[in-house]
């Protein structure tokens, strides 16, 4: 057997292929200021947002994670008014999200992520006495949302995309007086959601997607007190959520198996009548994350669903304070945490204190870039976020891409990458329509990004890269090491 040693610069080389990663701005659409980002959601491999260019307003944006990719969607209220969108979803093959005009209020939109594409779908005040719509959310093959009228207040909804298909499911609180159904979750195969009910407030609350089959749950604070679930999450197969029982024990982790039985408090986390305040709950490795106060500092817990198995991350907090914005992606959880107490920046953590570190933009001077960060949303291989890691640009949106282990192989494409090394093109048998090409330098820097059907590489500095072939939904379809010379 032959044993192939690398020469000692190529294996630093490709080491630091599986750690580095730096943060690119995506495009910086507001030229007089920030852009201000909000409600980036993923869809289908496309990221969909709200953003405000400075012209149109705050509207609807989206991106494929280049910044050729990244454009306005459509000027929905023309002007300088914008339309404000939100509560992006995928359903029956496109997006579907809540936008105003600046006339008719909001109304149900849907998008094939083209400008063509971009329609209006459903005006509220076509559907009996609709006022206002908002918090839709995909449901087998239907859209739950909050809809509000002057007889039942805001109550629970649904629509198949139609007038005659939409309608109220349930009043859950009778009358004029809403009962503001939100926190729309999934749980094997039913929809909970947090709704107020008269003499116990606010609870839990589930449904089939019919009056009938629409129940609480658990008066979890019981009496006139407010269980209040927020942040619910899946994992292990449990639903957890934040839940309040009142003086016992206040804002604490809960969790539910959908039964009033199989429904209760994981850990009493801060002792007595003060509680930890759970919140951005997420699933990684089989339990469910989140933040938790214990003091006036938050911290990283992990929980399986049991007291025992309920365990805060040990992280330093002069480096990672007050830990916030987490999402699992590519094996890591990135989230926002303080150094020093007053600079937010990213870190990632692979569920230990050693494999806690921060991700860094070498470049700014930027005390707390992070500030302008509402949530950071994972889609295909990056991570978008919005930062303000250059004063002279302002918040806007940026992009993070996943770590590269050593040996990591396509999903589905096998064949290479040719002429290896290359002088001044590379070329794909068989190359898929509409993928693209990406070269990363060893510092994790964005060195071309070509189409499959160009791929000119004359410009790029001699050295080794990273080649990743990906498709147009964001899926990887070949990693391979290209040597430039």
């Amino acid at each position: 057997m032959t044993t192939r040693v690398l020469p000692l610069p190529l294996f630093l080389c490709t080491t630091l292929f599986a750690s580095a990663q730096i943060p690119s701005l995506l495009r910086d659409i507001n030229a007089t200021g920030g852009a201000t980002v909000a409600g980036i959601t993923c869809v289908d491999g496309l990221v969909y947002f709200s953003a405000n260019d400075g012209v149109h307003g705050a509207e609807v944006w989206v991106s494929d994670g280049t910044t050729d990719g990244t454009v306005l969607l459509k000027d929905i209220n023309p002007g300088a008014g914008g339309s404000a969108p939100l509560s992006f979803l995928e359903w029956n093959g496109r997006v579907y999200f809540a936008a105003d005009n600046g006339v008719d209020g909001y109304q149900l939109w849907s998008s094939n992520g083209t400008e063509a594409g971009t329609q209006f779908e459903l005006a509220v005040d076509n559907v009996q006495d609709l006022e206002f719509s908002s918090r839709f959310t995909k449901f087998n093959d239907i859209v739950v949302f909050r809809g509000q009228t002057e007889a039942h207040g805001s109550e629970l909804w649904s629509t198949d995309g139609t007038v005659e298909g939409t309608q109220l499911i349930l009043d859950i609180n009778p009358g004029a007086i809403s009962s503001n159904p939100h926190e729309f979750t999934e749980y094997n195969g039913l929809l909970y959601f947090s709704a107020k009910s008269p003499d116990i407030d606010e609870e839990l609350w589930v449904t089939d997607g019919t009056a009938a089959g629409t129940h609480l749950v658990k008066d979890i604070d019981e009496g006139i007190g407010s269980g209040a679930p927020r942040d619910m999450a899946v994992a292990n197969g449990l639903l957890f959520f934040k839940g309040d029982d009142g003086y016992a024990h206040d804002a604490e982790l809960w969790a539910s198996d959908g039964t009033a039985e199989g429904t209760y408090m994981v850990k009493d986390i801060v002792p007595g009548g003060n509680g930890s305040l759970p919140q951005n709950l997420v699933a990684y490795n089989g339990e469910i994350w989140f933040t938790a106060f214990t003091g006036s500092v938050s911290n990283i817990w992990h929980s399986d669903g049991t007291e025992a198995g309920t365990v805060m991350l040990e992280l330093p907090q002069e480096q990672f304070g007050t830990q916030d914005h987490l999402v699992a992606h590519g094996g890591y959880i990135y989230f926002s945490a303080y150094v020093n107490g007053s600079d937010q920046q990213l870190f990632r953590t692979d569920g230990t204190q050693a494999g806690s570190q921060q991700i860094v933009d070498p470049g700014s001077t930027v005390n707390g870039p992070l500030y302008p960060t509402t949530v950071i949303t994972s889609c295909g291989d990056f991570i978008f976020f919005a930062a303000n890691y250059d004063a002279a640009v302002g918040a806007e949106p940026y992009t993070l891409l996943s770590p590269v282990a050593i040996g990591e192989t396509s999903t589905a494409y096998r064949s290479h990458l040719y002429p290896n090394p290359a002088t001044d093109r590379l070329f794909l048998a068989d190359a898929p329509v509409n993928a693209t090409l990406r070269l990363f330098a060893t510092d994790g820097r964005l060195a071309l990004e070509r189409t499959v059907r160009n791929m000119d590489i004359s410009t790029v500095p001699s050295g080794l890269y990273l080649a990743r072939i990906t498709a147009k939904d964001g899926t990887v379809l070949h990693v391979q090491h290209v040597v430039v010379e």
